[in-house]
């Protein structure tokens, strides 16, 4: 808010000292009569001054929204908010146990009926993708909602890319 406000108050000083500049003198002669109008009245220029500070001060004191993304669930003792790190976590855990899922990146997005998580992953070379993506779906879609309680509607998942299973090697 603060850097739109900034910029506002730039492009207008631009373009004030552009029409002087081009040589319209209206720009000039409001700044030069509001200045004497300032001078002569010095309880209305208090007044603009004090209303100039607490608007510039609001802008710093004001409480700031919280960036940290939390997803909000009940429970009996009351509210509890579940962070956007945390399910994103349980989502990698719930989708590294299905076999054949070799790496998951995941996003969220809340909407009335619940959450809707889209999910990114690499599976190996040799599986079945319709069937692992199901499976992929259910167990992601069970775990979330048993773990934290939150009701999930959908379940979209974006296979990245196939990969060869490395065999381990004996000696």
């Amino acid at each position: 808010m603060f850097a739109y406000a900034w910029g506002c108050f730039l492009i207008v000083g631009a373009l004030w000292l552009l029409a002087i500049a081009t040589g319209w003198a209206l720009p000039y002669f409001l700044i030069v009569h509001g200045l004497e109008w300032l001078k002569v009245n010095p309880w209305e220029s208090a007044f603009v001054a004090a209303f100039l500070l607490l608007l510039g001060l609001l802008l710093f004191v004001r409480p700031r929204a919280s960036t940290d993304r939390a997803f909000l669930t009940s429970s009996k003792g009351g509210e509890v908010r579940i962070s956007l790190e945390a399910l994103q976590e349980i989502i990698a855990r719930s989708a590294t146990v299905v076999p054949g899922v070799l790496q998951v990146q995941s996003s969220l997005r809340e909407r009335e009926l619940g959450l809707v998580i889209m999910v990114s992953c690499q599976f190996e070379q040799d599986v079945l993708i319709p069937q692992m993506s199901k499976e992929l779906q259910a167990k992601i879609k069970q775990d979330v909602e048993l773990y934290t309680g939150i009701l999930v509607t959908e379940v979209k998942v974006l296979v990245r890319s196939l990969e060869k299973t490395r065999l381990a090697r004996v000696r």
